[in-house]
């Protein structure tokens, strides 16, 4: 599946953006994640230790949305929830083995994503 294929000198931006994330989501459905349980994976890839409220807030997911997607990502065993101290709401969110393997499968998709972007492009230039 190629997001370019046929005359693309006449897409909009927005209509680009669609079939990228059409693309995407393909790319991602033999791993077993949707886009959205991919980026959080990325980010925490990128920002281990971090709290729910910063992915939600830097990825501009709502709140409950991603401590939806947070709880399936512990229980598909790509991330753990360690306690920072007794409170129990300080949660610092981490990237297990697993999660791991799959935010570096996830990065092997994207940079299929990227070239055929740069590809895109520079059509578009000439």
């Amino acid at each position: 599946m190629n997001p370019f294929q046929g005359n693309t000198s006449s897409l909009s931006t927005l209509e680009t953006l669609l079939r990228l994330q059409g693309f995407f989501h393909h790319r991602l459905q033999p791993l077993g994640v949707s886009p959205i349980q991919a980026s959080m994976v990325l980010y925490l890839d990128r920002h281990p230790q971090c709290q729910v409220m910063e992915i939600s807030s830097a990825l501009c997911i709502p709140n409950l949305s991603t401590v939806k997607t947070v709880q399936l990502l512990q229980r598909n065993g790509w991330i753990r929830k360690p306690q920072v101290n007794a409170n129990r709401k300080i949660v610092k969110l981490q990237l297990t083995e697993k999660g791991t393997a799959l935010a570096q499968r996830i990065k092997e998709n994207i940079e299929v994503t990227d070239k055929l972007f740069a590809l895109a492009n520079s059509r578009k230039a000439a």
